[in-house]
């Protein structure tokens, strides 16, 4: 390989080493903070992705997303801000794997209306797919609010706003978050590109001291010239 060549495949890996540390970077944060969280989600200056599971929100427009969309939220700290049209994650009761065994998880819907109390604070979210076509059975308590999708809501015009998603990366993130995933695509890479470059820092360690070696033979060489160049001098002197 010449040396253009390894120039480019040195810039090439010195990205992907970028890439993978950053990676790994969010997923410890998020692991972390997720478990000092109260709900069990990790976030990462506030800001959390989402894996979608459903395709409850994939209405075939721009502002929608389905299974395998990865979306960006940020925590919501005052439920009071929210508005119609925002696209929030909520804790929720959902049906377990074991018939009639109900648990806590988490949905992700467009706030339809919202429910006043007397004291015009915000009571309950009136939330609904964008693919459903009716209203959730249930309504949302602000203390239930986890998120709100960057860049979600509607516009002036009562367009839907297009919030921030990246598609079909949510199954990757989901895989990466495995125990699997992340020593696959974390640990081993990592784990090969150190012992490359202890590989490297040898092979230049070998390279050098055999400079080195090279350059004292020379100099052994050139000294017992000029002695024996001196040794016939003084022999011819002698004469």
């Amino acid at each position: 390989m010449n040396e253009k060549g390894k120039s480019i495949w040195g810039v090439i890996s010195d990205i992907l080493l970028i890439i993978i540390i950053i990676i790994a970077i969010i997923i410890t944060v998020m692991t972390f903070t997720s478990k000092n969280s109260d709900m069990g989600i990790g976030n990462v200056l506030g800001y959390t992705p989402f894996a979608v599971q459903s395709d409850s929100m994939d209405s075939g427009e721009a502002s929608g997303f389905g299974t395998g969309d990865l979306i960006i939220s940020k925590e919501v700290k005052d439920p009071e801000a929210l508005k119609i049209g925002d696209v929030i994650t909520y804790t929720t009761v959902i049906e377990a794997e074991q018939p009639g065994k109900k648990i806590r998880g988490y949905n992700t819907h467009r706030i339809k209306d919202i429910e006043y109390a007397a004291d015009g604070s915000v009571y309950a979210f009136i939330t609904m797919g964008d693919a459903v076509g009716m209203e959730d059975t249930y309504t949302v308590l602000p203390d239930e609010v986890i998120a709100k999708q960057v860049n979600s809501g509607i516009d002036a015009n009562g367009n839907k706003l297009t919030g921030m998603k990246i598609a079909n990366f949510g199954s990757a993130l989901s895989f990466l978050q495995s125990r699997t995933g992340f020593m696959i695509c974390i640990i081993i890479p990592l784990a090969l590109f150190f012992i490359w470059q202890i590989y490297k820092l040898i092979s230049m360690f070998m390279t050098a001291k055999a400079e080195s070696l090279d350059e004292e033979s020379k100099k052994r060489v050139i000294e017992e010239y000029l002695a024996q160049q001196n040794q016939e001098n003084s022999q011819n002197e002698e004469k």
